[in-house]
């Protein structure tokens, strides 16, 4: 079994992706355009002990605000996307120990539009990288870093 700990409206899945019996969609937001199977927040889980065979971890990466360049004309960004909390070191260290309390092996995406991945890796001790992989992309704003990074407990 697989935990999507940040569902969303599932965006990273493929179309044949975004129903299965072997993931389980979560997310704090309930009001999305594809509901999570489960609805909670990654400092809390509600799973028993290495339920999981893998945690897939997509949280967000700014801050949108009024004054935001993330923010379209629309104003639409930080309610797609979600938004990184004033406490997001806490919460993602929490996160960190709730994932390893339900599974062994975390896979994390990362952009780096507001804090480098190293300094976010610092808070998932003693979490060990397996695998990083940098993807590099030209926006209408400017570069983008993008890192996918599987975990793993030692």
């Amino acid at each position: 079994m697989i935990l999507d700990a940040t569902a969303g409206n599932r965006m990273m899945w493929a179309h044949n992706g975004k129903q299965s019996d072997y993931i389980v969609f979560m997310d704090k937001e309930p009001n999305l355009a594809i509901p999570p199977d489960v609805l909670a927040i990654w400092q809390y889980l509600p799973f028993r002990e290495k339920v999981f065979d893998c945690v897939i971890f997509d949280p967000p990466h700014s801050r949108f605000g009024k004054n935001s360049i993330h923010q379209d004309t629309k104003g639409i960004r930080g309610r797609w996307w979600g938004n990184l909390s004033r406490r997001w070191q806490i919460e993602f260290y929490k996160a960190g120990q709730e994932f390893m309390r339900v599974s062994n092996i975390l896979c994390f995406k990362w952009n780096e539009t507001s804090h480098f991945v190293d300094k976010i890796l610092a808070l998932f001790k003693p979490w060990a990288v397996k695998y990083k992989k940098k993807y590099n992309s030209t926006m209408k704003r400017g570069k983008s870093t993008t890192w996918w990074i599987t975990l793993e407990l030692s």
